[in-house]
């Protein structure tokens, strides 16, 4: 599957995350999700940061659980994931990575929020792929 072959390029390499500006949104997602259980994060907050930009990119600035404090790597890429998908049933399948998402943003065990944090990668993937 290309998007997890792409994701643990991220999740090994973060300087990577430099290419995703000419990607599609969909692996734009999956690499910040998946970046947030590098294991060079260290801090909780740090995969907190990294879980809420990917939800950012999910739901686009206008959706509920946008924070304009963290950084939206999908700025450039439309209105969001979930906004710009035209399909029903992908867009519930998104938005219950965004709940996933938000259960590791209430976590601080940084194995657990990781976890998380790859799942939700995953769950991306698995659409994307549909």
């Amino acid at each position: 599957m290309k998007f997890r072959a792409l994701a643990a390029i991220i999740v090994f390499c973060p300087g990577a995350a430099a290419l995703a500006a000419d990607l599609p949104v969909e692996i734009i997602a999956t690499q910040i999700t998946a970046r947030s259980a590098s294991r060079n994060v260290q801090r909780i907050e740090d995969v907190h940061q990294r879980m809420q930009s990917a939800i950012n990119c999910l739901v686009g600035p206008k959706g509920e659980g946008f924070d304009a404090v963290a950084p939206n790597p999908c700025a450039a890429s439309g209105n969001g994931l979930i906004p710009d998908t035209a399909d029903a049933v992908k867009k519930d399948k998104y938005l219950s990575v965004v709940d996933k998402l938000k259960t590791g943003l209430a976590t601080n065990d940084r194995g657990a929020a990781m976890q998380i944090a790859l799942d939700a990668a995953d769950m991306i993937v698995s659409i994307a792929d549909e």
